[in-house]
């Protein structure tokens, strides 16, 4: 790697490290998608402003839930609530799960699975469970893998909102994934039967085509922007509701979010079998350097720049 600039004597250990790349890591990312950013004090402010959240949700935002600054982050795990792992856990799967991740492309998937049997009102997010989530999903996948040996998959459980008729809140988990080496009907199929009935959703299992390596690495930029969505639909045309703006979570609804995701890590967010889930098991123990040598080394090699 080479050093954008010199001026870090004032900054120690893995912030002088980042602060050094912060703008190869900068471009880095949005040699993937022109809307992914990164600052090294940007991130150290958003952990400011989600442990003032947390204390007024009543979690204390100890060094095991949010790290108290960059040098900490290779010492232990904090939660998925902090923003420091949810950069690590980025810039891991931008480097070095985008380089592990093999496809002809021919029948790559980017599944969105949603069951709005799932929802939890505004106050009662703390009684989602993730294990049990995870396990409906892991059995979809271990059934399309009894018919398709070659299957792999990569995915992510991730919690948004919307709103109700009457401007209410809804907290809505769902899950993305990558699936590859299984047709679209045994894809669907056995999606459709990890439903608990009959979903609400526009389109509870929805499938899009990975065209190409630049399409991959966007989908797995999107997938671990680990943020407090809320989505919200309006009227087209003809009248037929279509998403509309996606905005963020502010105020208690976040705070309950952050809450959520204070209790759990970001590698028990994620969902893979196949050769994906050896990556998995050993994301915890990955330092930040190697992870962001290797995501510098795939902007490098990438075909595609924005």
């Amino acid at each position: 790697m080479s050093s954008n600039r010199g001026a870090s004597a004032c900054r120690l250990g893995t912030e002088r490290l980042v602060y050094e790349y912060e703008f190869d890591i900068r471009a880095a990312l949005k040699s993937v998608h022109k809307a992914h950013t990164f600052s090294v004090d940007g991130i150290k402010s958003t952990q400011r402003r989600r442990a003032a959240s947390l204390q007024e949700f009543g979690v204390d935002p100890t060094p095991s839930i949010l790290h108290p600054n960059w040098n900490a982050l290779d010492n232990q795990r904090a939660s998925a609530a902090c923003a420091f792992e949810q950069f690590r856990a980025r810039a891991w799967a931008l480097g070095e799960l985008r380089a592990s991740l093999t496809s002809t492309f021919r029948q790559l998937r980017h599944v969105t699975f949603v069951d709005t049997s799932d929802r939890r009102t505004e106050g009662e997010l703390a009684g989602f469970r993730l294990a049990s989530y995870k396990r409906r999903i892991a059995r979809a996948l271990a059934n399309l893998k009894r018919t398709n040996p070659d299957l792999w998959a990569f995915g992510i459980v991730e919690i948004s909102a919307t709103r109700t008729h009457d401007n209410g809140l809804l907290f809505e988990p769902h899950c993305h994934l990558l699936v590859d080496n299984a047709s679209d009907h045994d894809v669907r199929a056995s999606f459709e039967a990890a439903l608990k009935g009959k979903s609400d959703a526009r389109r509870p299992v929805q499938l899009k085509s990975v065209s190409d390596c630049a399409n991959l690495a966007r989908v797995l930029g999107y997938f671990l922007k680990l943020v407090p969505e809320l989505r919200t639909e309006v009227h087209g045309d003809i009248g037929r509701l279509i998403k509309g703006r996606t905005n963020h979570l502010k105020g208690p609804p976040e705070a309950e979010w952050l809450g959520w995701m204070a209790a759990i890590h970001v590698a028990e967010l994620l969902i893979g079998t196949g050769p994906p889930a050896n990556l998995i098991r050993e994301f915890n123990e990955r330092e930040l350097q190697p992870i962001i040598e290797e995501l510098l080394r795939r902007r490098i090699n990438s075909p595609n720049r924005h």
